[in-house]
């Protein structure tokens, strides 16, 4: 019996929330695809035509909560009315939100990306492409309201983004504080900073500086170094090896 499509994606949820279920109980190295496919009720050979491996599953699992998270501010109908501050702040309150009731599931996932840093960020690679496509949706609409001027190195921002997103959910792995009220703080006072650096260019600014000095700090060395080829005379004034001057 062929399967829709509708019924393959209801399948393949249902595998990432078991595997969610399983692994932050068994821990993701003792977990086994067959107790996953088991919690899921699927056979021990279909889990496999959804997933080949469980580092698949695991970060298959960040994947869906990017595209919940997209879901979710396009249910908010009038989220195009909200400034770019209010909607890059409930960019990422929606994703924690999203992330709550598989938190320690999460802790794992950061710790074995952290852990093996090539392999995590290779396998996180489709999540940071929908994080960031959202993130430049919201800064190019921003943009061309005349809300925001144009950015230089406008390329950059949503992965420095991406870098600020994942390092408020670094935070808020270890913040112990009631209802998460120290992340709430750092997430607003944090957004207010980043309005402000938008508002600015700053960020260009500040490249455009550090490629000012790179270059001249550059030039000046090759300057000296050539100056140095040309006077050979240098080099035999040089006193003899450990003799002092």
């Amino acid at each position: 019996m062929k399967i829709n499509e509708q019924d393959k994606q209801l399948t393949k949820v249902r595998i990432l929330v078991a595997a969610v279920d399983v692994i932050t109980i068994r821990g993701f190295k003792n977990a086994t695809m067959r107790e996953i496919a088991k919690e899921a009720k699927v056979g021990d050979a279909t889990i496999y035509n959804y997933f080949p491996t469980k580092e698949k599953l695991l970060y298959g699992y960040c994947e869906y909560v990017q595209q919940q998270v997209m879901q979710e501010l396009k249910d908010i109908s009038n989220f195009h009315e909200y400034s770019v501050q209010e909607q890059l702040q409930q960019l990422v309150e929606t994703t924690l939100q999203i992330w709550l009731p598989a938190r320690e599931f999460l802790q794992q996932v950061f710790e074995l990306s952290f852990g093996a840093p090539l392999v995590g960020f290779t396998h996180l690679e489709e999540t940071k492409r929908l994080f960031t496509a959202m993130v430049v949706d919201i800064l190019d609409a921003a943009i061309e309201a005349g809300e925001l001027p144009e950015q230089p190195y406008r390329e950059l921002l949503p992965r420095l983004f991406w870098d600020y997103a994942n390092g408020i959910l670094a935070y808020w792995l270890k913040d112990n504080s009631e209802g998460f009220a120290n992340t709430t703080q750092v997430i607003d006072r944090s957004m207010e900073i980043i309005a402000a650096i938008l508002q600015t260019g700053m960020v260009g600014k500040l490249l455009d500086l550090v490629s000012f000095l790179f270059r001249t700090h550059i030039m000046t060395h090759t300057e000296v170094l050539k100056s140095l080829s040309q006077a050979p005379d240098l080099v035999a004034s040089k006193r003899r090896f450990m003799e002092g001057k």
